[in-house]
């Protein structure tokens, strides 16, 4: 068991809306705040404003309310995307970026030096705006590890406070979350947050793993709603790291 405490971040107002048939009304989203509220989980990640109007008028909602956990905002490396984090007085931002090579020149038409080169340009920008940046690596799993490090050092110098590691198609087992999350956290100065998915029903033992390599912060949902087969389940882990 790691001996620093492990923080719990929930995102089933984001992730649990990609659950197939699952979409919650502003009211629904305000109560489950209230019981993650009640739980004691430490961020909730509210959504990706640019999504619909509704989720950018719960964004602007639940940032309103008074409540403990500190509150994420989805964000695309774009100028627009991180205006809205602005404008909805955000304090945190969840940058994301898709990173593994094939996907880069596939999705994008990226190359790596471009790629890096729009990650520091966003979180500078976010920096500049005063928001707290979570930069999370998108298909980290299936990235060239070097490439991955080299990543993270840009990520970390441009300002960005939390790296996110992503197993965006849940192909990881625990001895390879060991590997690269063991070396993600001594390469690093800044906390590591973990984000995977159950497509092999692995999401609670690659988290698990990923807290004994170092990890400081587990994504998580209630039921571990989410795409295809889900993510790591915050009932799960947070019984096995009681």
């Amino acid at each position: 068991m790691s001996a620093k405490p492990i923080q719990i971040l929930d995102t089933t107002l984001r992730e649990g809306e990609q659950t197939p048939g699952v979409s919650f009304t502003i009211d629904q989203k305000v109560k489950i705040v209230e019981m993650l509220c009640d739980f004691g989980v430490d961020f909730i990640e509210l959504g990706h404003p640019v999504v619909s109007h509704d989720v950018y008028n719960t964004i602007q909602k639940i940032n309103k309310m008074n409540i403990a956990p500190q509150t994420v905002v989805h964000s695309r490396l774009k100028k627009s995307d991180i205006d809205d984090a602005i404008s909805l007085d955000a304090s945190w931002i969840g940058l994301f970026f898709d990173i593994s090579t094939d996907r880069l020149s596939t999705k994008y038409g990226f190359n790596e030096e471009k790629s890096l080169s729009l990650i520091n340009e966003s979180i500078l920008y976010a920096k500049k705006n005063g928001l707290k940046v979570r930069f999370t690596a998108e298909d980290a799993s299936r990235t060239n590890l070097d490439y991955l490090l080299k990543m993270g050092e840009i990520v970390e110098k441009a300002g960005a406070d939390r790296f996110g590691f992503a197993d965006t198609v849940g192909i990881l087992h625990p001895q390879s979350v060991s590997k690269v999350i063991t070396k993600l956290v001594n390469h690093l100065h800044i906390p590591v947050h973990v984000h995977f998915h159950n497509d092999f029903g692995l999401a609670t033992a690659n988290a698990f793993q990923a807290v004994q390599s170092g990890a400081s912060c587990v994504d998580v949902t209630i039921n571990g709603l989410g795409e295809r087969c889900g993510i790591t389940s915050l009932a799960e882990i947070t019984a096995s790291l009681d």
